[in-house]
């Protein structure tokens, strides 16, 4: 496989991880969405739930971004070397 093979792979790949980061994104909104909706409700044990729902959401975005960053870097040496 030769550099610019590579080099799209990678591309193709930094396109989807950004998919995945604008969903991630998506269920943070949501989660907050529901979260106003319950305001008037006062629902305890949803709202806990949702909290812990909404740190692992936030935690996984953080990660994700973090890995785009990271592969992104990695790419670029290889453009840069090519």
């Amino acid at each position: 496989m030769d550099t610019q093979e590579k080099i799209d792979i990678m591309n193709a790949v930094l396109t989807k991880m950004e998919d995945i980061q604008n969903t991630q994104q998506s269920l943070i909104e949501k989660i907050g969405q529901v979260e106003v909706n319950l305001f008037d409700i006062k629902s305890e044990d949803l709202d806990k739930e949702l909290d812990k729902i909404m740190e692992h959401a936030s935690q996984s975005f953080d990660i994700i971004k973090e890995a785009i960053e990271a592969f992104e870097m990695k790419r670029n040496r290889l453009v840069n070397e090519s």
